[in-house]
């Protein structure tokens, strides 16, 4: 289950990076340009492996299966390191982070958490959610859904699930944030 935080986490963090940093910024696009495992994964209770696929310059595709062994509700807090790609390598731009994974997520990318989590079979699609195993597959991201401006660049995000302050799961993902002059792009 918590994959699929995860997921939608890495999608929020596109929406809150936009806000960070004061240069070229404008409107553009966002893109996830991969999903990684964080380094050291055996570290990490819940290890994640999962699929993107691009459907189109607007839309790409995401699966991932999950097995939680506990509850996943309002214990939980989320950490999102932000590094921005400057001078040939990633370097420490931000920290975002919330005391509670649930309450951050539906606050910036609501529907995409009630649509992933009706896609795995969560009634409702809302914390608290069961321990089990969860599948998603072919869940659809629509980029236009996300915040036209932002600050252009590309950016390494690492997202940490923590209960207690203990770092109970973690995924690395690249974004990027172009300018597009195409008119009909969006």
């Amino acid at each position: 289950m918590w994959k699929l935080f995860i997921l939608c986490a890495l999608s929020c963090s596109v929406v809150l990076v936009h806000a960070l940093g004061n240069s070229l910024l404008g409107p553009g696009q966002w893109l996830v340009l991969n999903i990684l495992q964080c380094d050291n994964p055996e570290q990490y209770e819940l290890v994640m492996d999962g699929y993107r696929k691009k459907l189109n310059r607007t839309h790409d595709c995401f699966g991932f299966e999950v097995s939680s062994p506990a509850v996943f509700n309002t214990s939980y807090s989320i950490s999102i390191d932000v590094y921005k790609k400057m001078d040939g390598g990633f370097k420490f731009y931000q920290t975002i982070s919330d005391d509670c994974v649930c309450t951050f997520l539906m606050r910036h990318a609501r529907e995409n958490i009630e649509r992933v989590l009706t896609m795995a079979g969560v009634d409702p699609p809302d914390c608290p959610i069961d321990p089990g195993f969860y599948t998603v597959e072919n869940f659809v991201m629509d980029y236009t859904e996300l915040p036209l401006n932002g600050v252009y660049g590309t950016y390494e995000v690492i997202v940490y699930l923590l209960l207690d302050e203990v770092k109970k799961c973690c995924i690395k993902g690249h974004l990027l944030f172009e300018n597009n002059d195409d008119d009909g792009f969006l």
